[in-house]
Protein backbone atom coordinates (compact mmCIF):
# COMPACT_ATOMS: atom_id res chain seq x y z
CA UNK A 1 0.00 0.00 0.00
CA UNK A 2 3.07 2.27 -0.16
CA UNK A 3 2.77 5.35 -2.28
CA UNK A 4 6.40 5.41 -3.39
CA UNK A 5 9.01 8.04 -2.64
CA UNK A 6 8.00 11.59 -1.85
CA UNK A 7 8.25 14.31 -4.47
CA UNK A 8 11.73 15.94 -4.21
CA UNK A 9 10.22 19.35 -5.03
CA UNK A 10 7.86 19.10 -2.06
CA UNK A 11 10.72 18.05 0.21
CA UNK A 12 12.73 21.09 -0.92
CA UNK A 13 9.76 23.41 -0.35
CA UNK A 14 9.23 21.98 3.15
CA UNK A 15 12.87 22.57 4.08
CA UNK A 16 12.70 26.10 2.67
CA UNK A 17 9.52 26.87 4.61
CA UNK A 18 10.82 25.39 7.87
CA UNK A 19 13.94 27.55 7.57
CA UNK A 20 11.66 30.61 7.79
CA UNK A 21 9.62 29.51 10.83
CA UNK A 22 10.51 28.07 14.22
CA UNK A 23 8.00 25.22 14.08
CA UNK A 24 4.85 24.39 12.17
CA UNK A 25 2.06 21.87 11.90
CA UNK A 26 2.11 19.77 8.76
CA UNK A 27 -1.33 21.09 7.78
CA UNK A 28 0.05 24.67 7.90
CA UNK A 29 3.09 23.64 5.84
CA UNK A 30 0.81 22.08 3.23
CA UNK A 31 -1.22 25.30 2.94
CA UNK A 32 1.92 27.47 2.81
CA UNK A 33 3.59 25.49 0.02
CA UNK A 34 0.41 24.64 -1.88
CA UNK A 35 0.59 20.86 -1.49
CA UNK A 36 -1.74 18.16 -0.19
CA UNK A 37 -1.31 17.30 3.48
CA UNK A 38 -0.75 13.62 2.60
CA UNK A 39 2.13 14.63 0.30
CA UNK A 40 3.64 16.74 3.08
CA UNK A 41 3.25 13.88 5.58
CA UNK A 42 5.07 11.48 3.23
CA UNK A 43 7.86 13.98 2.58
CA UNK A 44 8.26 14.76 6.29
CA UNK A 45 8.62 11.04 7.05
CA UNK A 46 11.45 10.83 4.54
CA UNK A 47 13.07 14.03 5.80
CA UNK A 48 12.91 12.65 9.34
CA UNK A 49 14.59 9.43 8.20
CA UNK A 50 17.26 11.58 6.52
CA UNK A 51 17.75 13.35 9.89
CA UNK A 52 16.86 16.78 8.47
CA UNK A 53 13.50 17.30 10.21
CA UNK A 54 12.22 16.28 13.62
CA UNK A 55 8.84 16.01 15.27
CA UNK A 56 8.06 18.06 18.38
CA UNK A 57 5.36 16.96 20.78
CA UNK A 58 4.21 20.08 22.63
CA UNK A 59 0.53 19.47 23.45
CA UNK A 60 0.23 18.72 19.72
CA UNK A 61 2.63 17.59 17.02
CA UNK A 62 4.82 20.10 15.22
CA UNK A 63 7.67 19.68 12.78
CA UNK A 64 10.86 21.72 12.63
CA UNK A 65 14.34 21.58 11.20
CA UNK A 66 16.56 19.21 13.17
CA UNK A 67 18.01 21.02 16.21
CA UNK A 68 16.26 24.35 15.50
CA UNK A 69 13.94 24.24 18.53
CA UNK A 70 15.16 23.49 22.03
CA UNK A 71 12.53 21.51 23.91
CA UNK A 72 11.97 22.26 27.61
CA UNK A 73 13.23 19.67 30.11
Amino acid sequence: MGRGPANPEIKAKILEYLAKVQKAKSRDVAVAIGAKKSEVDDAVKELTAEDLVEYLYITTTYICLKGKVQTPN
